[in-house]
C-alpha cells in the first residue's frame, strides 16, 4: 500500500512538470475525408455538378449535400464531416445562424471553404461569427462580373498543387481580412484565394457555369487543406513510468486510435481508445523504455490514417556510482558433489622405445656384479681333509 501511494505521488509530481503540445500532420491518406456541400441553390443540378467533379478524388470518401437554402444544419450534423464547402446562389435560410454554427464547427476542428457569392450582400452573403472571425475576405462591393485569369500565386502552397490555369466570370468584389494570407490573385490584381487560420476563401463560383481550368483540383485541395492537423498533448512530457495522451484537432470522429512508442504498439488505459464526436480522446500510456533515457516518439493514428506525433523524454533515474564496499565474509564450503561417471578407456598408445643410454645404465652394473661374484667363487678353496687315526689296540 505504501509503495502504491509513493508511486501515485511521484506520477502526480511528474505530471506537473511539463506539457508538450506538438501539432504535426501526417498527411491524409486515400479514402479518409468526409465532405459536405452547403450550397444555397435553387437549381439542384448545380450542387450535384460539384459533387460529380469531386467524386474522382479517391481521398474524398463521402461527398454529401446539405441544403442550406431551406434550413440551417445543426452542429452535430456538421460534425459528421471533416470539411464543408459553402457558397450561395440565393438567400441562405438564415445567414447569421449558419455563420454562427460554422464558426462553432471551426472551433471544434472542422474545415471550411467559402466561395462566391458568400460576399455578395446584403442578400446572398454569409454572416454571423464565421464572417466576423474567420472569413479571409471582406466584402468591398457588389461583384466583379468580368472574366479574369489566374495571376500571381504561391506555387508551393498545397492548395495550388496541380493548379496552373483558371479563368472565371462570377467573382465577388473583396479585400483581404485582417490576418488573412493571400495564396493567389487574379490577373487583374483582385484577390482570388486566401486563408485565415484553416478557413479558405475563394472568389469563384463552384458550379461549372463560366469557369475553365483546374477548378476541381483547386476545390479539392482547398477542402483537404482546410482539415486541421491532429494535435497530440502529453501530460507530462517527461518521466519514466506513464503519461497521459490527449488527442484533438483533425482526428476522425468515433474512430479507434492506435498508439505506438518508437513504432511499437503501446499498452494504454483504456485498452481500446475511441475518439468522440469531435475527434478528441484521452488515455494513459505506459512508458515502454523506462531504462532508455532520452527522447522517444509517441504516435497516434486513427482508422482513416490520420496521425500526429510528439515526443516523450525518459528521465535517467540512474544515480552516480557509489564507492566500492568492503570485501564480504567468505561463505561456507559447499558439499562435495557426487563422483561423475567413469570415462571411456582411451586408445592404447604406441610402444615405447628404450634409449641405448638407459640400457647401458642398467646392464653394465649388472654384468660387473656377475663378474665380481664369479671371481669371488673361484677364490674360495675347499677345506683341507684331516688325517684318519688308527684305532687303539685292545688290552690284553
Amino acid at each position: 500500500m505504501r509503495k502504491s501511494t509513493v508511486l501515485i505521488a511521484t506520477l502526480a509530481a511528474l505530471m506537473a512538470l511539463s506539457i508538450a503540445n506538438i501539432r504535426v500532420s501526417s498527411g491524409l491518406e486515400s479514402g479518409s475525408i468526409k465532405v459536405a456541400l452547403l450550397g444555397s441553390e435553387s437549381m439542384a443540378s448545380y450542387v450535384t455538378d460539384v459533387q460529380a467533379y469531386l467524386a474522382p478524388f479517391s481521398d474524398l470518401v463521402v461527398i454529401d449535400i446539405v441544403d442550406v437554402r431551406l434550413s440551417t444544419p445543426s452542429l452535430p450534423t456538421l460534425l459528421n464531416y471533416d470539411a464543408v464547402l459553402v457558397w450561395s446562389d440565393s438567400d441562405f435560410f438564415n445567414p447569421i445562424a449558419l455563420g454562427d454554427v460554422l464558426a462553432d464547427y471551426v472551433d471544434l476542428g472542422g474545415g471550411v471553404v467559402i466561395a462566391t457569392f458568400s460576399w455578395y450582400g446584403p442578400s446572398w452573403d454569409l454572416e454571423g461569427r464565421i464572417a466576423a472571425d474567420y472569413s479571409p475576405f471582406v466584402q468591398a462591393g457588389d461583384n466583379l462580373y468580368v472574366t479574369a485569369n489566374l495571376g500571381a500565386y504561391d506555387s508551393a502552397h498545397p492548395i495550388m498543387q496541380g493548379v496552373s490555369a483558371v479563368s472565371e466570370y462570377y467573382r465577388d468584389y473583396v479585400t483581404l481580412a485582417t490576418d488573412a494570407v493571400q495564396v493567389a490573385a487574379w490577373d487583374d490584381g483582385h484577390p482570388f484565394v486566401a486563408t485565415k487560420g484553416h478557413v479558405v476563401g475563394m472568389t469563384l463560383f463552384p458550379p461549372p457555369l463560366q469557369w475553365t481550368g483546374d477548378v476541381p483540383t483547386l476545390v479539392h485541395n482547398a477542402l483537404v487543406w482546410s482539415v486541421p492537423d491532429p494535435v497530440l498533448q502529453l501530460v507530462p512530457a517527461t518521466g519514466f513510468a506513464s503519461t497521459t495522451i490527449v488527442g484533438s484537432g483533425g482526428f476522425a470522429s468515433f474512430s479507434k486510435i492506435t498508439v505506438t512508442w518508437d513504432g511499437t504498439p503501446v499498452p494504454t488505459v483504456p485498452m481500446e481508445i475511441t475518439t468522440d464526436a469531435y475527434g478528441n480522446f484521452t488515455a494513459i500510456v505506459c512508458v515502454l523504455t523506462p531504462n532508455a533515457p532520452g527522447a522517444h516518439i509517441v504516435n497516434a493514428t486513427d482508422e482513416s490514417g490520420r496521425s500526429g506525433w510528439t515526443t516523450f523524454t525518459v528521465v535517467d533515474m540512474t544515480g552516480p556510482e557509489g564507492d566500492e564496499g568492503p570485501q564480504g565474509v567468505q561463505g561456507l564450503t559447499g558439499e562435495t558433489g557426487e563422483q561423475g561417471p567413469k570415462g571411456d578407456q582411451g586408445e592404447q598408445g604406441p610402444a615405447g622405445v628404450v634409449p641405448m643410454e638407459s640400457i647401458a645404465l642398467v646392464a653394465v652394473p649388472s654384468i660387473v656384479a656377475i663378474i665380481v661374484a664369479v671371481y669371488a667363487l673361484m677364490k674360495v678353496r675347499p677345506p683341507k681333509p684331516q688325517p684318519q687315526l688308527a684305532p687303539a689296540p685292545a688290552p690284553a
